[in-house]
């Protein structure tokens, strides 16, 4: 544990009691187990926290597995938290059935009532996005992604890491600056491995909704993709046309820009290469 985690021990202590120890640091909030329960304690104005416990409670009441949530407050110095039963998993990892039950959860998850677009507001009793327009609600999440943000397709990190990417993707720059088409939906937009906890091949919960924006349900489709290939959406039964393949290169510009290791850059490149092939540019 480092010198600037040990502070967040006594709050964790405060609600878990003595035996609770450091689990993960994450860009949005610290997090602690006592082997049973889990407490996440907010990091800055982008934990979120209320609304991903107005989310996960929804979820839970249409049979989509989540963490429970125990408790949910704001301790004296104002810092948000929340308690959850902590879920175990195997290393297994998904089945067919595993897919099947996470496109429901997804699915689930598209039909809750929001408003606005974007990054949702962190508050308790509403889906509010934070954006008024839908390409409004896209930058809240994917800022500076050609060609919605400011800035030239050359000056992209995507297209500095496989110059050869320039061409077709100068093709689609009217397809992708009409995006997102379609009705907007409340989705998660991050379904990186570490969000799904798996047991027995199926689903047993599904984590993290710090990053939940309203937009195209093609969204979750583009990132589920990202991280576990466009096989595994077709086994979700979600939407895996057009619309998910120029959200797809929207996600590589922005994957590219965060990256921290080439091998994080060459992965932006090469998934960038499968959207493009799907549309039939290439």
């Amino acid at each position: 544990m480092n010198a600037e985690v040990r502070p967040d021990l006594v709050d964790a202590r405060r609600l878990l009691g003595t035996q609770a120890r450091f689990l993960a640091q994450g860009a949005t909030c610290t997090v602690f187990t006592d082997g049973h329960r889990v407490v996440r304690l907010g990091v800055g104005r982008e934990a979120r926290l209320r609304v991903q416990v107005q989310l996960q409670q929804a979820l839970a009441q249409a049979g989509v597995p989540v963490a429970e949530v125990l408790e949910a407050g704001t301790l004296p110095s104002g810092r948000a938290f929340s308690v959850e039963r902590r879920i175990t998993a195997d290393r297994r990892g998904p089945g067919a059935a595993g897919w099947a039950d996470l496109g429901y959860a997804l699915r689930t998850l598209h039909t809750l009532p929001h408003r606005n677009f974007g990054l949702l507001e962190d508050r308790a009793d509403q889906l509010v996005g934070q954006a008024a327009s839908p390409a409004g609600g896209l930058l809240t999440r994917l800022p500076e992604v050609w060609p919605l943000g400011p800035g030239p397709l050359s000056e992209q990190s995507l297209v500095k890491v496989d110059p050869t990417l320039a061409e077709p993707l100068a093709g689609l720059q009217e397809a992708l600056s009409a995006l997102p088409a379609g009705p907007a939906v409340v989705g998660h937009t991050d379904l990186h491995p570490g969000q799904l906890l798996w047991r027995g091949g199926r689903l047993a919960a599904i984590l993290d909704f710090g990053d939940a924006a309203i937009g195209p349900a093609s969204w979750d489709s583009a990132s589920l993709a990202y991280f576990h290939g466009w096989a595994v959406v077709d086994g979700a039964d979600l939407p895996a046309g057009q619309d998910a393949a120029l959200l797809g290169l929207l996600l590589s510009f922005h994957r590219a820009r965060r990256a921290r290791t080439a091998g994080q850059q060459v992965q932006a490149a090469a998934f960038a290469w499968t959207c493009l092939r799907r549309l039939g540019t290439v």
